[in-house]
């Protein structure tokens, strides 16, 4: 069955196919009746490509169908799945308005290492000097590589941040190489997206149509004996389970989240525990958050590039602030 309907999808996507097969394109948007666009070398433009609406909602009946889910009027009018290389979101006419719209990002083909996301020293200097923890065996290393191998191998908790697009899942996937192989991961993620070589790894990924979120996994994950807990996106009341988790002796946690800054992401954070309903005062969540986070890693864009833009060790609370230290910071 999976087969013959891969076939279709093809099909369906034959027209995108050149698009689809270029590795320079890292993003096909479809907005509606042949209108393509597509994200090439971190730069937008339009491509003369016919694709219509009718074509776009068999392909987004097709994924669905390849995901295990519904979509139409009366199950639901948006879709967020992967498929291949591909993860795929879709909304469905009249809620686009211009015709059924998708949206598809493609994996690397190649897989990348923290080194590729490393500052130029032309974009980035040291806000301070910061010697890694593991001390001399890494100086050799750039400084930006040697306190994020620091803070892995001392099983620091990190959490990735950074705008829509600017790499986000690939860096985490880089990180997850630099783990030990003798470590088991548990992966939650809300579309699949990650490609873990570790040896013992189990991977959940949320499923709204069974009535599964992302909260309930980071719960379940405690009863499958994790070393290290990866969260492929933190968006809401699954940071309040995630922060108990670090804090009840679950070290080395890593967590990729939408926002501004680095210092941003922490204020985002105690947004998304609010969201769990926990009945706490923002400054008990916030001295929370301090206590359990270790690092955050800002990604951002340099000349169409994606890098490391911010670096800061939390370092505590000190009258109602977050006390950071900034390791690196864009020039």
């Amino acid at each position: 069955m999976n087969v013959h309907l891969s076939r279709m999808l093809r099909s369906v996507f034959s027209n995108l196919a050149p698009l689809l097969d270029d590795p320079d394109v890292g993003e096909i948007m479809v907005n509606g009746e042949d209108k393509v666009w597509i994200e090439r070398g971190g730069m937008l433009e339009r491509v003369p490509v016919s694709f219509s609406s009718k074509e776009a909602g068999n392909a987004i009946q097709i994924l669905a169908a390849l995901s295990d889910r519904e979509v139409g009027p009366r199950h639901g009018v948006l879709l967020d799945t992967s498929f291949g290389n591909m993860r795929v979101s879709a909304v469905l006419f009249p809620i686009a308005t211009h015709g059924n719209a998708l949206c598809i990002r493609k994996h690397a083909g190649m897989r990348h290492t923290v080194h590729d996301y490393l500052p130029c020293p032309s974009h980035f200097s040291p806000a301070t000097e910061a010697e890694p923890e593991t001390g001399a065996a890494i100086n050799w290393l750039h400084p930006v590589q040697a306190v994020l191998a620091g803070w892995i191998s001392n099983r620091k908790n990190v959490l990735v941040s950074g705008g829509t697009s600017t790499g986000k899942t690939t860096f985490l996937n880089a990180l997850i190489q630099m783990f030990p192989h003798s470590e088991r991961l548990v992966v939650i993620e809300d579309t699949r997206e990650l490609t873990i070589a570790s040896p013992n790894f189990v991977s959940f990924e949320a499923h709204p149509e069974h009535q599964v979120t992302i909260r309930d996994l980071v719960k379940q994950t405690l009863r499958f004996r994790p070393d290290r807990i990866i969260v492929g996106e933190v968006r809401g009341g699954e940071a309040f389970d995630l922060l108990q988790a670090m804090n009840t002796g679950h070290a080395g946690c890593l967590g990729t989240l939408h926002a501004n800054s680095a210092v941003d992401a922490l204020h985002r954070l105690e947004q998304m525990v609010l969201q769990s309903g926990v009945e706490w005062p923002v400054s008990a969540i916030a001295q929370q958050i301090s206590n359990c986070i270790d690092g955050v890693i800002h990604l951002g864009r340099v000349s169409g590039t994606r890098q490391i833009v911010d670096l800061i060790q939390v370092e505590g609370r000190h009258n109602g602030d977050y006390q950071t230290r900034s390791l690196f910071q864009a020039s």
